[in-house]
């Protein structure tokens, strides 16, 4: 509306246009957005015939009523996550014109799966492609080509005589500023020109790695700076809806997590469901226990989402039967032979995935795993989550759902459902140690409690110091 420019309206005379110019308005959004009073007592313009001029210029510029069997089909185009059990958790796999979010700890596996998609995007049909290609926009990271060579080269769908990285536009967005530009200006344009070029694979899948870095701060967070992100929020979710539906584009955004604080709050009125319960169920992979990390951003984020995948670190690793392995593991891997009993493999380190919301397919949650050509979901670990209205209604004998409702008590379903994911594994004890600290893995006060029990120093290394602060 802000391109169309009062002097392009043919339904107005030359006077009229004229005296809305005296007044300030030169385009038809400045004219819309003003009531008629204003536009009378600023353009000197009786009150009548600026009904009239108001009347007339919204005629010229209405839009046809189409009906919705005359629409083109949308949302209908998804190609496959590589993994028949993933696509099926994900209603068929990843659909576009759509805002998808993966979130999760660090080395979780949310690169390798955006890199692993801007391959899978562009297969031919009869593979679960799309004959797409990819948009990858970095905010502090760099493109990592030699992992996406390896998925390229291991993954059993994938191959380069079918895809190709120069079907895969990488830039680096460093500052929300450029990251509205690119998305405003820079992909519109590509897009435009990319869509006239015959030879071209039209564009399908967008990636960003990852926006929580860009609200990065050191400074103290204000009521101010929350206004602002969450202004900033909504501007970038409006620009990625706009390209997905426009274009039919899946959007994939990475996003942090942080460590979950229950903080005590103020009572509210019966049917009230506070801040931290609404979290709970549209933040947290909360329903199977994992409810240590909440995605970061906000309710004001969320709420810009089709569907938010959340990918959880465990410290479970497991012997997978061979029903359970992915149909093709890199020996470099999972180093197993045909003469190799199971009691020779190596235990493999397990993560856990969960389908927090979507608008497309059910809550469910997995067990994968991170091979050479990506991730993997282990065969009949999936577990479907159905959200239900009400609380502590007996589900149907023999049922795998898990019925639970915002306002219930997660604490038995939570003991009930972890088991049968749980069954078989192995804790991995050096899980923690074998990491360098960080704010996610140093060890609380009860943990350096045990450790200092488990090496604690001899008596007669505090008597040798003692003796050496002695005065002589």
């Amino acid at each position: 509306m802000d391109s169309v420019s009062l002097s392009s309206l043919s339904s107005l005379s030359t006077y009229q246009k004229s005296s809305l110019e005296k007044g300030g308005y030169k385009s038809l959004s400045d004219l819309l957005l003003s009531t008629p009073s204003d536009i009378s007592r600023t353009s000197r313009i009786a009150p009548l015939e600026v009904a009239r001029i108001l009347e007339a210029a919204c005629r010229e510029r209405a839009v046809s009523i189409n009906k919705i069997k005359d629409l083109p089909p949308e949302g209908e185009e998804k190609f496959t996550t590589g993994d028949a059990e993933l696509d099926g958790m994900l209603g068929g796999g990843i659909r576009t014109g759509m805002l998808w979010e993966v979130v999760g700890e660090s080395a979780a596996g949310k690169t390798q799966l955006a890199l692993q998609l801007s391959l899978l995007v562009q297969l031919p049909s009869r593979l679960g492609g799309i004959l797409g290609s990819a948009f990858y926009l970095t905010v502090a990271s760099q493109l990592q080509t030699t992992r996406m060579e390896q998925i390229l080269n291991t993954h059993p769908l994938l191959s380069p005589s079918l895809c190709s990285f120069a079907n895969i536009q990488h830039a680096s967005v460093p500052t929300i500023e450029k990251l509205i530009f690119v998305l405003s200006k820079s992909l519109p344009q590509y897009i435009s020109a990319n869509d006239q070029n015959t030879s071209s694979k039209p564009l399908k899948l967008i990636v960003i790695d990852a926006i929580a870095e860009l609200f990065h701060t050191s400074k103290r967070t204000t009521t101010q700076f929350l206004v602002e992100r969450s202004r900033r929020l909504s501007e970038i979710g409006t620009l990625l809806h706009s390209l997905a539906s426009k274009h039919q584009i899946a959007v994939l955004v990475l996003n942090e997590v942080s460590d979950t604080i229950d903080r005590d709050s103020a009572p509210l009125d019966s049917g009230q469901i506070g801040y931290k319960n609404q979290f709970r169920w549209f933040g947290r992979a909360d329903i199977l226990g994992e409810g240590r990390k909440e995605a970061t951003l906000g309710l004001v984020w969320s709420n810009q989402l089709n569907v938010r995948i959340f990918l959880s670190r465990t410290s479970r690793r497991r012997y997978l039967e061979e029903s359970e392995r992915p149909r093709k593991i890199h020996e470099s891997i999972l180093a197993t032979s045909s003469n190799n009993s199971a009691g020779d493999q190596e235990p493999v380190l397990i993560r856990r995935l969960t389908v927090v919301f979507s608008s497309v397919c059910n809550p469910a949650s997995c067990d994968y795993m991170v091979t050479a050509e990506g991730i993997s979901v282990i065969p009949g670990s999936v577990v479907l989550l159905a959200v239900r209205p009400a609380v502590g209604r007996a589900a149907p004998s023999g049922s795998a759902d898990v019925s639970t409702s915002p306002g219930g008590d997660l604490t038995q379903m939570r003991n009930t459902q972890v088991a049968p994911l749980d069954i078989g594994h192995v804790v991995d004890s050096t899980a923690v140690d074998s990491r360098y600290s960080t704010p996610d893995n140093e060890p609380g006060d009860d943990e350096w409690d045990v450790f200092w029990e488990r090496n604690a120093l001899p008596e007669c290394v505090f008597e040798e110091a003692a003796n050496l602060t002695e005065p002589s």
